[in-house]
């Protein structure tokens, strides 16, 4: 059973933030360094010195990215840098960006979400998560207790209620609008009114929810509660803690897009790599890249045969020091061979299992530990981004794959399944910096 609530949000004050482009920022986990240090330089006040602060030499426990992130958050509520609101509110978004030549908004809700182990409330996952990734949060969380950026969910939305919200404010300015870095147009309205705020929570109240973005999220915020809990006896029922900050989108939306995630190896052993190619043949029909007049055009062709495969049964292959990027694409009887029994039906369907499941533990001979490692595999949307890493010597091996269905998504999630990590790239990504919500209540 979802609970969605208001809550009395941070935001960046307009009457001392000239520009919202300066100040907000990509999710922390799909920033490089490079983009980390172009924030940092954009602006004094960007979220990314909480989120992903710099280290320095000489860090130590009491002085570190996340201990500053906690003084700085305090500082920037003190000096008005950041207002609270006055009273509970639910925040409605619109995020208007171009696909392919085509102009599409998606709609979100971003509201306090309570709290649930997965599999006790109406809130499922999809994807694994990284160790280290959580831990690196949780330290965060204790430092600045805030949830700085929304988890990204989505659910069905049967009885229009966005649709409502978006009729509320069709003829109300928004509170912020601007364009981001990324060149999206973001705007923000704040909803106040109790009866939508009653609206919301009952049209919710027997909606799943499904994490698209925000697992390790999600994983920290029932950490911090329960280290709370644990800490104090017991949290009371209205402590911020309880709760989590969410952004609501629509199945239905046109605007929910899904993205693949294809998978960069930044270092394969030699002897692998080399002969990766004829261990492969066994399972594989290998199909090397047309000799065309044009490397373009020969990267389109094979990148079309790959979308016209059977799901789960092909992806594309770039190795260091080979000629030219391959079409592997499963032999007819093989795919029942590649995995145990203890692999669902339903994730045989999608190509990530694929990578997961075979190539990287059988071909690969990556162990366990290696794939939780959060540096061991890179991820790129961007196919020739990804084919051209590994042209350029950056990386020894990528693999290309096409994206996940969100119905997919939705199947495995119902049936308390969970894809392997970084199945999904939903995008755009959730801008971070609109709207934050508190997890002290002295805050409160």
């Amino acid at each position: 059973m979802a609970q969605i609530t208001p809550f009395r949000g941070i935001r960046f004050n307009p009457d001392h933030i000239s520009s919202m482009t300066d100040v907000t920022s990509p999710p922390y986990d799909v920033i490089t360094e490079a983009e980390q240090a172009e924030l940092h330089d954009r602006s004094p006040h960007n979220i990314v010195r909480l989120e992903l602060g710099h280290k320095r030499p000489g860090d130590d426990h009491k002085d570190n990215p996340h201990t500053r992130a906690g003084r700085l958050l305090s500082t920037w509520l003190a000096d008005g840098t950041l207002l609270r609101e006055e009273v509970p509110a639910v925040y409605l978004t619109a995020t208007e960006f171009d696909t392919a030549g085509r102009m599409l908004t998606r709609w979100g809700l971003m509201a306090s979400v309570r709290l649930e182990p997965f599999g006790h409330g109406g809130i499922l996952p999809h994807e694994r998560t990284y160790s280290k990734v959580k831990s690196e949060r949780l330290s965060l969380m204790r430092a600045c207790p805030a949830n700085l950026s929304p988890i990204f969910a989505f659910f069905s939305d049967d009885r229009s209620t966005l649709p409502r919200l978006i009729s509320h404010v069709a003829h109300k300015p928004p509170v912020v609008a601007f364009q981001d870095s990324h060149g999206h147009r973001q705007r923000m309205w704040t909803i106040t009114d109790p009866n939508l705020h009653g609206l919301i929570a009952a049209n919710l109240k027997q909606q799943t929810l499904f994490i698209a973005d925000g697992h390790h999220r999600y994983e920290t915020a029932l950490a911090y509660r329960d280290e709370l809990a644990r800490r104090e006896d017991g949290l009371p029922d209205n402590h911020p803690a309880n709760n989590t900050l969410m952004y609501l989108s629509s199945i239905q939306d046109p605007g929910l897009m899904i993205l693949p995630a294809h998978r960069l190896l930044p270092e394969v052993a030699p002897a692998i790599r080399h002969h990766f190619l004829e261990r492969a043949e066994s399972f594989f029909e290998v199909k090397p890249m047309e000799a065309r007049a044009g490397k373009e055009q020969a990267v389109d062709s094979l990148l079309d045969q790959l979308a016209s495969t059977p799901p789960g049964e092909a992806l594309v292959v770039a190795i260091k020091g080979t000629e030219a990027p391959a079409l592997l694409q499963l032999k007819p009887g093989k795919k029942e061979t590649l995995y145990s029994k203890a692999t669902p039906d339903l994730l045989k369907e999608i190509d990530v299992t694929l990578l997961t499941e075979f190539i990287f533990p059988k071909l690969l001979e990556l162990s366990p530990a290696q794939l939780d490692d959060v540096n061991c595999v890179h991820y790129d949307h961007n196919a020739r981004a990804a084919l051209d890493g590994v042209s350029c010597g950056q990386y020894d091996m990528a693999f290309i794959i096409k994206p996940t269905p969100i119905a997919s998504v939705r199947r495995i999630a119902d049936a308390g399944q969970v894809m392997p990590r970084k199945t999904t790239y939903f995008a755009p990504k959730v801008i971070t910096g609109l709207v934050m919500h508190a997890l002290d209540t002295a805050v409160v």
